[in-house]
């Protein structure tokens, strides 16, 4: 295996999270029979694609950097694993899309474990960046659980029918 850049790994990984992230917050958006939650799920879609467009800036500016390693290739599996497990990698965003039924809190759901996975996934993959560039995946990471934390606000108030 030839020596990889994994910061560059990690930032295109996480470009294609949030623009999975931001595709479903998009469509549930559009589909979605209660307009708070259509609203909730727009402003989630623009800040994915801002995730999105900060996660493209890193990457141009990377160059080779390669954190310290064991062995060649040490991260590189884990860092595939993880990316691959999230809801919204590859094609699992768009299967679970391509279903007719699915319900305000279903979708509201979704959103939520899309959030966990994001967190998950960047704070596992912060200490394999610059450190100049661990500040701004500090403050994806926050963002992210804000946004997990109105996503299960909108769940408990769907399920309580208030």
């Amino acid at each position: 295996m030839s020596e990889i850049s994994i910061g560059k790994e990690f930032l295109e990984l996480a470009i294609e999270i949030e623009k999975n992230g931001r595709f479903f917050y998009e469509v549930a958006a559009r589909l979605n029979r209660n307009k708070e939650i259509g609203d909730v799920f727009a402003r989630l879609a623009a800040r994915e694609k801002e995730h999105e467009n900060t996660f493209h800036d890193m990457l141009s500016q990377l160059g080779g950097y390669r954190p310290n390693q064991k062995y060649t290739g040490e991260h590189y599996q884990y860092i595939r694993d993880l990316a691959q497990s999230s809801i919204f990698a590859g094609e699992q965003a768009q299967t679970v899309l391509r279903r007719k039924s699915i319900t305000d809190v279903e979708a509201v759901e979704i959103g939520i474990s899309f959030e966990k996975d994001s967190i998950l996934f960047y704070s596992e993959m912060r200490g394999m960046m610059p450190r100049h560039d661990q500040g701004i995946v500090d403050v994806i990471t926050s963002e992210e659980k804000r946004h997990l934390s109105e996503l299960t606000y909108m769940a408990n108030k769907l399920r309580s029918g208030i």
